[in-house]
């Protein structure tokens, strides 16, 4: 019975061991993908304002969509601002769910971005 107890004990301390190494990983991966995060969406504020400061050659009559769009891709760029913020303030083991709306949310803006430029380009 004593030989029981010692090896259910032996088993539950590598088990606690494995699974508080697991929980350290995961916010290790967390807080590096929350960094790269950041870092992109402080590109992004960049990369707005440049093109906001372009819009003096934006054509009179192309002036209003532009207006329209760049409004519109604020928007994504908050949104993409509070899926990071939901993603610091959850725990190692929900992170990876929030994880996937941060990464839906950031290649939306890019796209949004990238047709932002191409229209741009074009007037």
């Amino acid at each position: 019975m004593k030989r029981l107890w010692i090896f259910a004990m032996l088993i539950s301390f590598i088990f606690t061991g494995f699974f508080v190494a697991c929980a350290d990983k995961q916010k290790d991966l967390k807080e590096t993908y929350q960094k790269e995060k950041d870092s992109e969406l402080k590109e992004f504020d960049k990369k707005i304002e440049e093109l906001k400061s372009k819009a003096a050659d934006v054509k009179k009559e192309s002036k209003e969509e532009f207006d329209q769009q760049m409004e519109e891709l604020k928007q994504k760029k908050e949104a993409a601002n509070k899926k990071l913020e939901e993603l610091k303030d959850s725990s190692a083991e929900t992170w990876e769910k929030i994880k996937a709306e941060m990464d839906s949310a950031m290649e939306e803006l890019k796209g949004f971005y990238e047709k932002t430029i191409s229209r741009f380009k074009k007037t």
